[in-house]
Formats: C-alpha cells, sequence, structure tokens
C-alpha cells in the first residue's frame, strides 16, 4: 500500500502545474455540482409532473366545453325552431296537403325558413317526422317521412317512452353511399295553437366527425372517445391508439370525473371522464403510465445534458483559469517549441522582474541575434542565386545567334534577299523579346512570341523539312515562366530528335493547357527517342568529361529545369517521357502564377 501511494505521488509531482490546479479544481467543483443538479431534477421532475396533469385538466375541460357548446346550440335552435309560428303554419300545411305539388311546395317554404336559422352549425342533416293523411312527402330527399311508416312509429315509441321529453341517441345512418355515426337530437313538434295536439318530431342529426373537431388539440399519447352510457362508441381521436389501449369495461369502470392514476388489466393509466351535458354522452380520456414516465424521462435526458453542458463549461473554465496562473511559464515554452519549426518569434518584455522575467528577456536577444545572422545569409544567398540565374541564360543564347548569323551569310552568298530580309526581321523580333527590359521571368504570350520567331528562323534553316504545330490554350497566355524556356527544348527536338533521323524530316507539337490549379506546356516530337537510361539522367548536372554533344543535350534541359525551381521551387520542373524510334515528349510544369499575383511581383522583381 505505502508503494502503490508513494508511486501515485511520484506521478502527480510529474504533472505540469496547469494539469495540477486542473485536477484539484476540478474535482472539488464537480461534487458540489452533481449535488446541486440532483436536487434540481428532483425538483424540475416533481414540477414536469404537476405541469403535465395541469395541461391535462385544461385539454380535457376544453374539450368537454366545446362538445357541450355544440349540442346545445343544436338544443337552443330547435327549441327556437318548433316555437315559430311560420315553420308551425308550415308544417301543419303540409300534414293538410293532398298531392305531391302542395306537399313540395310546403316542404320548399318550410326549408328555405330552416336553412336561415341553422346557417353556419354543424348539423348534417334535418328531418321531420309529420303525423297526416299523406302516404309520403319528400320535396328535399329525406327532409319530411310520415310518422306513420314504420321508422316513424319507432321513433314515437321512444317519445311516448321518453314522456314526449327532447333526447339524444346514438344511430347509424347512410349517406352518400357511405355508413357512419350519427348524433341525433330529438324534439317533439307541438301545434302553437293547440298544445295539446302533436304534430310530430324534429330530428337533428350531427356527424360523428364534427364532434371529433373537438379533439384537435389532444396530444398524440392520449387518447380521447365518446361513448353512449349504454356502451355504444360514437367517435374516438385516434383509432389506432384506441385499439392499442383497447379499453374495456374495467378500465372504465374505474375512471373518476376528477381523474387520476387507474389501475386496470394489470396495467396503469391516467384516465378521466365526464358527462357531456344532458346528452347521455359520456367523454373518456385516457393515456398509459409508461407514456408519462416517457415524458418525465425526457426531463431526466435534459437534465444530464444539461449537467454535462454545465461541466463543460465549468472545466473549460477551470482549465482556463489554471492556465492563466502559469501562461508566462505555458507561453514561454510552447514559444521555444515553435523555434524548432523555425518560427522565431520574440515575447512580450513587460514580463515581469523575477526569474521568469529574466529567462524571457535572455530569450528575446537570442532570437533577435538569429534573426539577424538569417537576413544576412539570405541576402548572401540572393546575390549568389541571381548570379547563378544569368550564368545560365548566358549559356543558352549565344550558339544561336552564331548558327542563325551563320545561316545569313549562307544565304547572302546564295544571292536570298527576301529570306535574309525575313530571317534578320525574325531575329531582330525574338532578341527584342529576349531583352524585354532585363525581366528574367515573362508571361507565357510572351514566351510563345518568342518561340514563334524562333520557329520562323528555322523553318528557314530547314527548308519546310520540319513541321511546328502550336496548340496553346488561350486563357494560360497571362500566366508567368521563366524566359527562354520553351526555345531550348524545341532546339533539342529538333538537333537531338528530328535531325537524327533518317532524312532529317518530322514534326513538333507545343501545347500547353491548365489543370488542377497548374499550367502545363509540351514540346512533342517524332524524332529518334531514347532509351530510358538516358532519360533517367538528362536532368543531372552535365560532367565535366563528356562529349559535345551528349553535353549541349544536357545542358538545355538543365538548364531549363534548373531555373524553373529557381524561379517557382523544387516542386516545378521538367517531366521527360521518350520511347526509342518514337519520339520524346518533355513537359513544363508550372504554378498557378498571373502577372498581377503578389508572388509573381516577388519572383520577377516587380
Amino acid at each position: 500500500m505505502k508503494r502503490i501511494l508513494s508511486g501515485g505521488k511520484y506521478r502527480f509531482s510529474n504533472l505540469s502545474l496547469t494539469v495540477k490546479m486542473f485536477l484539484l479544481f476540478s474535482c472539488a467543483c464537480l461534487a458540489a455540482m452533481g449535488a446541486a443538479f440532483f436536487l434540481f431534477y428532483r425538483q424540475l421532475s416533481s414540477s414536469a409532473q404537476t405541469n403535465q396533469e395541469y395541461l391535462a385538466r385544461q385539454r380535457f375541460e376544453q374539450t368537454q366545453a366545446m362538445l357541450e357548446e355544440k349540442l346545445e346550440r343544436v338544443e337552443s335552435i330547435t327549441r327556437m325552431a318548433i316555437g315559430n309560428e311560420n315553420l308551425n303554419f308550415y308544417l301543419k300545411q303540409l300534414m293538410e296537403s293532398s298531392g305531391f305539388a302542395g306537399q313540395y311546395v310546403q316542404v320548399q317554404s318550410a326549408w328555405e325558413w330552416i336553412k336561415n336559422i341553422y346557417y353556419g352549425t354543424d348539423y348534417d342533416s334535418i328531418l321531420f317526422y309529420l303525423d297526416g293523411r299523406y302516404p309520403f312527402a319528400d320535396g328535399i330527399s329525406g327532409y319530411v317521412r310520415n310518422w306513420n311508416s314504420e321508422e316513424g312509429q319507432q321513433i314515437n315509441a321512444i317519445m311516448v317512452q321518453n314522456g314526449f321529453r327532447p333526447f339524444w341517441q346514438i344511430t347509424k345512418m347512410e349517406k352518400n353511399g357511405e355508413s357512419g355515426n350519427y348524433m341525433v337530437f330529438v324534439r317533439p313538434v307541438t301545434d302553437l295553437a293547440d298544445f295539446s295536439r302533436n304534430l310530430g318530431s324534429m330530428h337533428v342529426y350531427i356527424h360523428a366527425d364534427k364532434l371529433a373537431e373537438s379533439f384537435l388539440n389532444t396530444p398524440q399519447e392520449e387518447v380521447y372517445y365518446i361513448k353512449s352510457k349504454e356502451g355504444r362508441l360514437l367517435t374516438v381521436s385516434d383509432r389506432k391508439l384506441y385499439e392499442k389501449i383497447s379499453p374495456d369495461a374495467e378500465l372504465e369502470g374505474a375512471c373518476l370525473p376528477e381523474g387520476g392514476k387507474v389501475r386496470a388489466n394489470s396495467k396503469e393509466y391516467y384516465a378521466r371522464v365526464c358527462d357531456i351535458g344532458d346528452s347521455g354522452l359520456l367523454l373518456y380520456a385516457v393515456m398509459p403510465s409508461d407514456t408519462v414516465r416517457g415524458s418525465f424521462r425526457d426531463t431526466g435526458i435534459f437534465t444530464v445534458v444539461l449537467f454535462a453542458l454545465v461541466c463543460a463549461a465549468l472545466l473549460l473554465a477551470i482549465w482556463l483559469i489554471s492556465r492563466s496562473v502559469s501562461a508566462r511559464i505555458l507561453h514561454l515554452s510552447g514559444t521555444v517549441q515553435k523555434v524548432q519549426n523555425g518560427k522565431l518569434e520574440t515575447l512580450d518584455e513587460e514580463a515581469g522582474q523575477d526569474e521568469v522575467g529574466e529567462l524571457i528577456r535572455n530569450y528575446n536577444y537570442m532570437i533577435r541575434r538569429i534573426r539577424k545572422l538569417l537576413e544576412e545569409q539570405y541576402q548572401l544567398g540572393q546575390e549568389k542565386k541571381g548570379a547563378e540565374l544569368m550564368a545560365l541564360q548566358s549559356q543558352i543564347n549565344p550558339h544561336f545567334l552564331y548558327n542563325t548569323l551563320d545561316m545569313i551569310n549562307w544565304m547572302a552568298s546564295r544571292n536570298e534577299t527576301d529570306n535574309i530580309r525575313d530571317t534578320v526581321l525574325s531575329l531582330a523580333r525574338y532578341y527584342k523579346l529576349i531583352l524585354n527590359k532585363g525581366r528574367d521571368i515573362i508571361t507565357i504570350g510572351l514566351e510563345i512570341e518568342l518561340c514563334e520567331a524562333y520557329i520562323a528562323i528555322q523553318q528557314k534553316r530547314y527548308r519546310g523539312k520540319i513541321l511546328f504545330e502550336l496548340d496553346v490554350e488561350q486563357g494560360i497566355r497571362d500566366y508567368l515562366i521563366p524566359k527562354i524556356t520553351l526555345q531550348p527544348l524545341i532546339e533539342n527536338a529538333i538537333v537531338h530528335g528530328i535531325m537524327e533521323k533518317s532524312g532529317g524530316r518530322g514534326s513538333i507539337l507545343i501545347s500547353g493547357w491548365e489543370e488542377d490549379d497548374e499550367i502545363f506546356l509540351s514540346v512533342t516530337d517524332d524524332g529518334v527517342g531514347m532509351p530510358p537510361e538516358l532519360v533517367a539522367h538528362l536532368l543531372d548536372e552535365p560532367a565535366e568529361g563528356a562529349e559535345k554533344a551528349e553535353k549541349f543535350r544536357h545542358v538545355g534541359l538543365w538548364n531549363v529545369n534548373r531555373r524553373i525551381r529557381y524561379s517557382f521551387g523544387e516542386g516545378y520542373g521538367l517531366p521527360i517521357e521518350s520511347e526509342e524510334d518514337v519520339g520524346t515528349e518533355v513537359t513544363i510544369r508550372l504554378p498557378y502564377q498571373q502577372k498581377g499575383d503578389s508572388h509573381a511581383a516577388d519572383i520577377t522583381g516587380g
């Protein structure tokens, strides 16, 4: 045990100051936060349960009130209708009329009056059963029926049993080919001139779907439904949930008007029941207790997530505080590590007068001294680089001038005045582009013009034996390239590719394109090609003892490759592909740099 404790103490002492402070603060704060969130969860759960019960009670009472209001509106309007003298007159006239035509007129008159008082209500249809000497009156289908029919006698029997008082009942009726549940209100119709005379009854039908509209605000996990006191189902808010719960007599018998938790069929429910006015209907609301616990589970998840977020924020704050305590040492340590990666940064001199401050001041003196030495070294390197670049260019230019002047001399000996004039103009254009105000980096467009001048001279020299083709995308002509880059490649293709063929005839294709934010230029010939072992060493620095022809081939390619890398970096240069008796393709790979780019200004000296 002592060894374990001493080992733990040793490992803890090796931790950084920041980590030590972080661990100590974190343990103390997390313990306090855990206790606080436990109490918070209990209070939140209790509040959530109380709030849920309140909302459920409000929903139920609101639904009950809406249903009662719908039914009360029907009762009130029917009471007003049977007490109206005009309607009473039309109905008595209908009973005393004979023949279809007379009955139709009275039905139409009554219907116009009914439509006015029932406009905007939820009724589906209205029927009158009247006592009369006519067989049947049907001015509007299903509007007036004979009390003496079998259906009318059944209704009359119910009215007699009910003491000629209005009543509600559930019925099933078919309309437009579809059968559905209806709630029908039946009110006796009395002769206003003789209250002892009963004319018949008035029936107002309300489809169950109209009553179900009062369930629109019920939650998905709770089912509302309406039944008669005899147990006949009228409508439900969610048929699937109703069938899943399958309320039976045991569950409905345990429901109370005040609501609460009930147990039935070995399961727990939150349920409630109430009367819907005097209609004889019962409104039920049932929700499985698992659903309620699920909502509390959501509360628990919310609490856990909130606790995790608060803890994360607290740990972050503790870490930042711990870091701030040892900030100077950590900052110095981090800055020293950056020196290994070449980032020479100094620190704030206002570092205090203690040992850490003295260490920072010594570090800053060291960094400033290193910077000065690097600047001196860089200046010397740039001078060396510029001198080497000029030397490389000077190796390329002279021999072309000598060869061209020799060709002009040869033309002069043969009195080819026109050819001499064209060649001199091409040569003048060529050197005008080469000089270009002393710039070493030019646009691809200018490089193409230089090549065109060079090609014009070579076509004169080789008398049409070589076919030149130029296929350079217009969009890349504003990008940058080291001066005299393409011309040495074309010259190599002529001298070492085509001229070494039997007959000295061939073609050269100069192409250029943009790909993956890089620029590519290629010179392709159908000359003699080269073996792989030679291609592998073409870009090596030419050896001092190499043969003149081989050294010439190497110098051109090596110079171009070296100048591209000097200008744009080691990632660019000349990929070379060649096959014996097929030809050679030399590709120039350049960065995506236009004349106006900041980097372009650096490499061109602008």
